[in-house]
Formats: structure tokens, C-alpha cells, sequence
């Protein structure tokens, strides 16, 4: 779908995030725990939403900041088994630093992070990566 490109690099995780961020407030009830319930009139609900919206996005900033290069480098591999291998070794480090720093309690967030972050990739850059495999000898 897109071209590999710091900036598609950089958008690909924030939509990853984004999502990954938007199931988690549904999951265990967050978002109601944290905003439906403490809300009493709409314009309270419409602050808290926006304050929880502001939460998220400060702790996802960090995450994109830190992965989105070595995202990019990754998906510049040419060779489909390098390229396989370096994106295993970013989506373990990624899960440790996803779960030590942000669910250290509840490892399996940093399987939803994983399985998100497969599906996103897939879908931002599926034609960059089945080109890794595609032989262009005759």
C-alpha cells in the first residue's frame, strides 16, 4: 500500500498504537472506569474524554519515537531472510519494552501489541514485503 519511507514508517506505528491504545480502553473497561463513570453532565464527559485521549497519546509518542527508525531500517532490508529475522528481533524487543515499561502486571497486552502491530504492517506495507521474496533471477 505505501512506499517505505521515514515518514509511512512513522505513520504506520502511530495508526498501530492508535488502535492498539483504542482496543485497550474497551478491554477490562478502562475507558468506562476511567471517564464514563467519573462524568455526571456531557461536558464533564467531553473533558475526560479528551484528557484520556491526551493520556494516551503522551504515552504513545515515546513508543513511536524510539521504534519508527528501526521500523524503517528494517523494512529497507532487501533479503526476505534478514528481513524476517530483524523484524522478529524488533517485535521481541518492542514486547519487552512495551511490557516492562507500560504493563509490567499483564504480559498478554504485549501479545495484542504484537498481533496489531503484524496486521498493521501487513496492511501498510504488504507489497515492500512480499517483494523481500519475490526472486527476480531468471
Amino acid at each position: 500500500m505505501f512506499k517505505v519511507s521515514l515518514i509511512n514508517s512513522f505513520l504506520c506505528l502511530l495508526a498501530k498504537y492508535l488502535i492498539f491504545f483504542f482496543i485497550l480502553a474497551f478491554i477490562e473497561d478502562r475507558f468506562k472506569d476511567a471517564v464514563i463513570n467519573n462524568a455526571e453532565t456531557s461536558s464533564e464527559m467531553f473533558r475526560l474524554s479528551l484528557n484520556y485521549i491526551l493520556y494516551i497519546l503522551i504515552y504513545l509518542i515515546p513508543l513511536i519515537l524510539v521504534f519508527f527508525l528501526p521500523l524503517y531500517f528494517i523494512l529497507k532490508i532487501k533479503k526476505g531472510i534478514y528481513f524476517i529475522l530483524c523484524i522478529v528481533l524488533f517485535f521481541m524487543v518492542e514486547y519487552s519494552a512495551y511490557t516492562y515499561f507500560y504493563a509490567p502486571s499483564d504480559k498478554t497486552l504485549g501479545i495484542y501489541n504484537i498481533i496489531i502491530g503484524i496486521i498493521v504492517l501487513g496492511i501498510f506495507f504488504h507489497k515492500a514485503i512480499r517483494s523481500k521474496f519475490i526472486s527476480t533471477e531468471n
